[in-house]
């Protein structure tokens, strides 16, 4: 065995070239950037990251097939009887092929992260939001609405938004791939999509098949945008999925997407000597996962029994939380039929009768961990499964065993705090109620189907309603916690002691309400918690940013069936200084980039700038928000004001678009 190391000089940032000899001339490509180097050169040398990305698109276009290894940027540590040293990033071949146990291929890249964010330049236009407050002092704490407050309640701000763009895959190569590889997963999922094959050889898959529902999460430790997405069959249209599956995709920090990629993650259940730098956390190894993949969830299905059942994975989520361990784990959240044990009956013990109740249910999967079989979600042994390798699940179950029977319409957030306090993520939270707000609290600490508890309830009244979840909530309190920039101070110091806020956008569907048969937009949600009590601070009437809309059928009119805006989940949320501005200018900036889909069709990005500003300096906004004395805690009115206002935005887009249509007509 050979180790050649050669060193190329791009003024002052380094590249290792590690040439890999053996027996069976096993040959790396590309190692990334030497430990050696000067470390701040890499981050202040834009040229040198844009040619060390541009080395990695060239290797993803021209070694189609060959993998990208990626190592986590920590990955840096060694414990061992010598004491702790840094691994070079010389010795990642070693540790991959000889520690790991991995086959690497002479056209293989493989490197340590050293990528940061980075945002687009995508241009971007000035938006309104009508939002309404809970009533801070105003308002009284009492549930009974009253519509006739929407005027004093309302507060407008201004940010702007970019265009969408869209990241929607090949879904021909996606499925061309999934049918190739012949996975346990795909032979026993394919009773449900028989003729794909036959979808193929006719070109008819767009009639079949369809992507949207995309959630991503940026993962620091890998320069790298994971998103989940929902893939459906269905043999009408859209609107009428046969099954659906969950799509992982990895995209580069441009929003490239990348292929065969392999990120090399912890793995708990493999205890180790790295990276245990920290006495007080376990140690732990790595392994392999690679991307794009059709994540093997488990899931109950019946191929005979397919009518008014929505199988598969349903409006899945993702969302990093943080281990015992110390690291960042992104998991999937999602919806899922399933059954249910309701009744036994035996008359003899040969022979007896089982009834089953049917759900679509709440689980939680971890994507970088496994299980065999269908534990967690088949209550009868079944050994057609047993051996298989699935992702890990766990059912999510509502106080004294209370399965709804469709939970759905959830909004996701972590408790930011807690995680302060602990050092780790020990439950999710999520607001499963919006109006008359009911706040669910889920532990992950454990892999039993422990009932989750209340941790708030407005009042005793249960009803979906029409506002429902969207995108997961992020944490005010976090993301400033992140950046020291002096800008900043005005808020944090002003933020009373036991208060969190969060931020997302829920959606609201109205029927028939002047365009089409349904409508969706999001609808920005402040949520506040203040001591052990929560309310919505702030919930805003329809917000449209100036997003192109997409007709339901592409041969048809807007208002034709659905118009829809859906938002999925908030991809990411950072400060920097502002990049429009001149460098001697520059102040802060906040850039929330999420995930819309349209038409139920496409997997689109959105970016937000100046939101966080607009919440918490906006005089009117952030006095409330800001306020010590906070009332409101029993208010639904505006939540009510919110969906009046809504309705209003709908109606006033039909009329307009109907003006729009006959004016083209007579042009025509």
């Amino acid at each position: 065995m050979m180790i050649i190391e050669t060193e190329i000089d791009h003024s002052r940032s380094f590249f290792i070239f590690i040439n890999f000899i053996n027996d069976n001339n096993i040959l790396p490509g590309l190692s990334g950037i030497s430990i050696s180097s000067t470390f701040s050169d890499y981050y202040s040398n834009p040229k040198q990251q844009n040619k060390f990305e541009q080395q990695i698109q060239d290797h993803q276009t021209t070694k189609k097939g060959k993998r990208t290894i990626i190592f986590p940027n920590n990955f840096n540590h060694v414990h061992d009887h010598k004491g702790s040293y840094m691994m070079k990033d010389s010795e990642l071949v070693k540790y991959y092929v000889e520690t790991m146990e991995q086959a690497l291929d002479p056209e293989d890249l493989i490197y340590r992260n050293r990528f940061t964010y980075k945002l687009p330049n995508i241009p971007y236009t000035e938006q309104k939001i009508e939002m309404f407050s809970d009533g801070g002092g105003g308002g009284g704490d009492t549930s009974d609405s009253n519509t006739d407050m929407c005027p004093k309640l309302s507060t407008t701000i201004k940010v702007e938004a970019s265009p969408a763009m869209n990241k929607n895959g090949d879904l021909k190569k996606i499925l061309k791939t999934f049918l190739q590889e012949d996975s346990f997963y795909y032979r026993e999922l394919s009773p449900f999509f028989p003729d794909l094959k036959k979808h193929f050889d006719e070109d008819t898959i767009d009639k079949h098949w369809y992507q949207f529902i995309g959630s991503t999460v940026w993962l620091e430790q890998y320069g790298v945008h994971l998103m989940v997405s929902r893939i459906i069959y269905t043999e009408k249209d859209q609107g009428s999925p046969k099954f659906s599956l969950a799509y992982l995709q990895v995209f580069d920090r441009n929003w490239k997407e990348l292929d065969n990629v392999e990120l090399i993650v912890p793995d708990p259940e493999n205890i180790s000597t790295t990276n245990n730098k920290n006495k007080n956390k376990k140690p732990y190894g790595y392994k392999s996962v690679l991307y794009p993949t059709i994540a093997p969830i488990p899931v109950y299905h019946n191929s005979k029994q397919t009518g008014g059942r929505f199988y598969g994975i349903e409006d899945p989520r993702i969302v990093l939380i943080k281990t015992r361990h110390g690291y960042e784990e992104p998991v999937l959240i999602y919806n899922s039929h399933h059954r249910k044990i309701s009744e036994k009956h035996f008359d003899n013990d040969q022979e007896g009768k089982i009834n089953f109740n049917n759900y679509r249910s709440l689980f939680i999967g971890w994507i970088w961990q496994t299980q065999l079989g269908k534990i967690h979600l088949e209550e009868l042994p079944n050994n057609e499964f047993k051996k298989n390798e699935y992702i890990k699940i766990k059912e999510f179950v509502k106080p004294n065993n209370n399965r709804g029977r469709t939970e759905k319409n959830w909004a996701l957030f972590i408790n930011y705090n807690q995680r302060l306090n602990q050092g780790f993520d020990s439950h999710v939270y999520f607001a499963n109620q919006l109006k008359n707000l009911k706040i669910l609290k889920c532990s992950i600490l454990n892999d039993n189907d422990d009932d989750c508890e209340w941790e708030f309830q407005m009042d005793d009244y249960e009803d979906a309603g029409v506002l429902h979840g969207g995108t997961e909530l992020i944490n005010i309190n976090q993301l400033l916690h992140q950046y020291d920039y002096p800008e900043l101070n005005s808020i944090k110091d002003l933020i009373p002691n036991g208060r969190e806020y969060w931020v997302g956008f829920a959606r609201a569907s109205l029927k028939n309400c002047g365009c089409g048969s349904r409508m969706y937009r999001p609808n920005l949600i402040v949520l506040m918690k203040d001591g052990k009590n929560y309310k919505f601070a702030y919930v805003s009437s329809f917000v449209g940013l100036g997003i192109e809309i997409l007709p339901w059928y592409l041969d048809k009119g807007l208002c034709e069936h659905y118009n829809l805006i859906i938002p999925n989940g908030i991809s990411s949320w950072t400060i920097e200084k502002d990049l429009h501005q001149k460098e001697k200018d520059k102040q802060v900036m906040d850039y929330m980039a999420f995930t819309i889909s349209r038409r139920d069709a496409t997997v689109d990005v959105v970016y937000v700038k100046g939101l966080l500003k607009a919440l918490f300096t906006d005089s009117s906004s952030s006095k409330h928000l800001l306020a010590v004395e906070q009332t409101g805690f029993k208010s639904v009115t505006n939540v009510d004001c919110a969906l009046k206002n809504s309705e209003k935005f709908c109606k006033i887009y039909g009329e307009t678009f109907k003006i729009d249509q006959e004016q083209e007509d007579k042009e025509n």
